[in-house]
């Protein structure tokens, strides 16, 4: 957890997890006005994004850099610096220990995607005993349903 400790100013609040590519369907950017809006949520938890890997920014495809830039604005313009991590790199192997992050945090996982057909990240997630909350557009609401683990 070490790539997303650097970011934050105090690691051990609560952790909102949201896993995705950068891509304006994910909607990430309505997450982090979400957050970013409200003082006391950024009080009590941080915020996680990790969206995808990334080397520099600019050399992505133009929608990711265009979601990336509207995500550093946001953290910027709310200045949620030392309360919102955005590591560039993650492995096959880390995905198991950064969902365990807000197990070990009694955090949730996040996935307000405009349209999500089905939500494999909501599966993994409430297999590693993580909270869930979803968008009501698409499959993540019979994964819901069925898990009992979420809203």
């Amino acid at each position: 957890w070490r790539s997303i400790f650097k970011f934050l100013r105090n690691p051990r609040k609560p952790v909102i997890l949201a896993m995705s590519r950068p891509d304006a369907k994910k909607n990430i950017t309505t997450l982090v006005k979400a957050y970013g809006s409200n003082k006391a949520l950024r009080e009590i938890a941080n915020l996680v994004l990790i969206m995808g890997n990334r080397e520099i920014i600019d050399s992505m495809a133009p929608g990711s850099v265009k979601v990336m830039d509207q995500v550093l604005k946001l953290i910027d313009a709310y200045d949620l610096y030392g309360s919102v991590a955005y590591p560039k790199q993650h492995t096959q192997n880390d995905i198991s220990d950064i969902y365990l992050l807000p197990a070990a945090t009694r955090g949730v996982f996040v996935n307000i995607a405009l349209q999500e057909p089905f939500g494999l990240t909501l599966i993994e997630a409430a297999a590693h005993g993580v909270p869930i909350v979803a968008t009501t557009n698409g499959g993540p609401v019979d994964i819901v349903h069925t898990l009992k683990n979420g809203i």
